[in-house]
């Protein structure tokens, strides 16, 4: 049952699964992509408005791997593609919101070169746990 509320929980709205800081790095990154003359806002984008938050679990994870976060800021996947991996990467990790450190997760499925995945779910686990 419990499992079944989880699913149905990530289903809901994008912006009422977001935490506070994650909706920020998503604010701040549609100000780069508008300030670039974009309309749509992409990965890359994305990757500008967590290093511009410079706060969260992913930036936690990323210095604590020692990894800078502008190595991901090529990455030109569009956001949709980012957030639907957060979704997955939420559930996979059975929470029930997207923060950060899910954005992160989705981004780097896009760049396993700069990141390996499981690695950085690892990584992500410890911080949250305050192990790192």
């Amino acid at each position: 049952m419990l499992k079944s509320r989880k699913k149905t929980t990530l289903h809901r709205p994008l912006e009422s699964l977001l935490t506070v800081r994650a909706r920020k790095v998503l604010s701040l990154a549609a100000e780069v992509a508008s300030s670039r003359g974009h309309d749509r806002v992409t990965a890359g984008d994305l990757v500008e408005g967590l290093a511009r938050l410079n706060d969260g679990v992913a930036v936690m994870t990323l210095r604590s791997l020692r990894i800078d976060v502008t190595r991901f800021r090529s990455a030109g996947a569009d956001l949709s593609l980012i957030t639907d991996l957060a979704r997955q990467e939420a559930a996979g990790l059975g929470h029930r919101y997207i923060g950060t450190e899910h954005l992160l997760l989705g981004l780097i499925h896009e760049h396993p070169d700069v990141l390996n995945l499981q690695q950085a779910r690892a990584q992500v686990i410890k911080v949250l746990r305050g192990n790192a």
